[in-house]
């Protein structure tokens, strides 16, 4: 027997309230239209003498965006999540260029640079960074207000934490002994930001309604960068006649998002759930696969070898139920990759750049030839930094050693020497052998939760999926910083930081779900 609670016919709002409530939310929109109408005013004709809405627009952002945190505390995480999906961490040259061109990711000495030609020197802080202090301040003024603190750490909290310590030793230390104050601080930015997303993630996250609407964002925003991809290879490559770079058409954080986006699909039709946003991402695919592509990125393939067949015995040990489904998609990849490889390792064209990626492996061709010997000596040099001070870290900030040749490619990339494209030994340079083991010890933490998560009883589809993109996430991040520079992207890091943070928030879920079926009246 299902009870209800009866609400009292004198407590419920009469026809006047609801006038009066009209009248009263009238007035407050009319006021307000008013001051920002003339702080808008006051920004475009006193402050800026622009001749562009650029200025004002930019007031009306800094303005607006604390009072929609306030009013909307979760809008924070969800804004970031969709941030680090769309836009790069550096512009680039292509006409077509839209995402890029916003600077949230940039310094604004550089923002108040490129657009004034000022030479402007202050704080290096980026607009993200702001961002969070807004986010920060505006969740601390309402937990005053409102009387109500919550804030949730989640059990992965401390070995993050754990590993932090050392890099918080490894820039004191790197600082100390010569190394730059700006260069080292771009280099531990990243550590931190996954600190940070995992604790907007774990305190945004409270139940499946916003674990779902994150997935929507990530969704959605990683699949109109596929777009943008993929017209910009059409228009410049295909129908344009440019020869396509070495580098791709964008960046290289991106194929990461692309190959995150194809593990997500698989995940959620293995697990059976979110019919709705897997018939949306099904659409978005190919445009999702053909920017992947566009991004030329060898890594991106390196990362699905390894990935896919993790993921498939992660799925056959946690849905017991969907192990034939998972038997069969396996043995699928396995005899497509024998058709694939063969017909398409000496061809041209995009279909066939990861067959190709396949072949450089066995016989490279002149340009990943080039690519391999310079990793290699780039991996030399790391290890000779890393015996110097093996204990306890080379530190930040500073030039790994020079003991074998190598190409000086700082015309392309500044930082060739400082942050490496092999980043699992540049963490155990830059950290020394403890924090290098403490750095493994967080990640078999996040390993052993997700697992944990997977084999709970209590768990349902949709929590065993968040498990397990969690720890495909991880697992991807480390191919991709293994061969390509992404443990130091701001974009990789803070991502992955999400997905632990989601995680960490998994069991909450849990419980809520079983309060729910536990609770006199419900429907069991």
């Amino acid at each position: 027997m299902i009870e209800t609670q009866r609400t009292p016919v004198d407590a419920a709002p009469t026809a006047d309230d609801y006038v009066v409530g009209g009248s009263r939310r009238m007035v407050q929109l009319a006021m307000g239209s008013v001051v920002l109408s003339g702080i808008l005013a006051f920004a475009y004709i006193f402050a800026f003498h622009a001749a562009t809405i650029i200025a004002p627009l930019v007031v009306l952002l800094a303005l607006a965006t604390p009072v929609l945190f306030y009013r909307y505390p979760r809008l924070g995480a969800s804004t970031v999540v969709a941030a680090v999906c769309l836009f790069e961490i550096l512009p680039t040259t292509w006409p077509d260029a839209v995402t890029d061109k916003i600077p949230y990711f940039w310094n604004i000495n550089t923002i108040v640079q490129s657009y004034t030609q000022a030479d402007f020197h202050a704080l290096p802080v980026n607009v993200f960074e702001l961002f969070l202090i807004v986010i920060a301040s505006t969740s601390l003024l309402r937990s005053v207000y409102t009387k109500t603190v919550s804030v949730r750490i989640g059990r992965l909290f401390w070995p993050i934490v754990a590993y932090l310590c050392f890099v918080a030793y490894g820039w004191i230390h790197g600082i100390t002994t010569g190394g730059d104050f700006k260069i080292s601080l771009q280099e531990v930015r990243s550590q931190f930001y996954f600190l940070v997303a995992y604790l907007l993630a774990v305190n945004a996250v409270r139940d499946q309604k916003d674990l779902t609407r994150m997935q929507w964002i990530m969704v959605l925003t990683i699949a109109l960068k596929g777009i943008l991809y993929t017209v910009r290879r059409l228009r410049f490559i295909n129908f344009g006649g440019m020869v396509m770079p070495d580098q791709g058409v964008g960046s290289h954080e991106e194929a990461f998002f692309f190959d995150c986006f194809v593990i997500m699909l698989v995940v959620f039709l293995l697990c059976k759930v979110y019919p709705r946003l897997r018939t949306v991402m099904w659409v978005l695919l190919p445009f999702v696969v053909l920017g992947d592509l566009a991004c030329n990125r060898r890594a991106a393939t390196a990362a699905f070898i390894v990935v896919i067949p993790v993921l498939l015995l992660v799925a056959y040990r946690g849905l017991p139920s969907r192990r034939k489904l998972v038997l069969g998609i396996g043995l699928s990849a396995l005899v497509g990759l024998a058709l694939y490889y063969p017909s398409f390792k000496d061809r041209a064209g995009a279909l066939a750049e990861p067959a190709r990626a396949i072949q450089s492996q066995f016989a490279p061709g002149a340009r990943d030839k080039s690519s391999d010997d310079y990793r290699i000596a780039e991996e030399a040099d790391l290890y000779a930094t890393i015996k110097a001070e093996p204990l306890l870290g080379y530190g930040y900030g500073k030039p790994m050693f020079h003991v074998a040749p190598i190409a000086d490619i700082s015309a392309e990339y500044p930082w060739w020497d400082i942050m490496t494209h092999n980043q699992i030994l540049w963490i155990w340079m830059r950290v020394g052998t403890l924090g290098f083991v403490v750095f493994w010890l967080m990640i078999v933490s996040i390993v052993f939760y997700a697992t944990g998560m997977l084999r709970a009883e209590a768990s349902t589809p949709e929590i065993k999926a968040g498990a397990m993109l969690a720890l495909l996430t991880t697992c991807s991040l480390l191919i991709f910083g293994l061969l390509d520079l992404q443990l130091s992207n701001f974009r990789d890091m803070l991502f992955s930081g999400f997905w632990i943070g989601i995680l960490a928030a998994l069991p909450r879920m849990t419980t809520t779900a079983d309060s729910d079926a536990r609770r006199p009246g419900a429907v069991r």
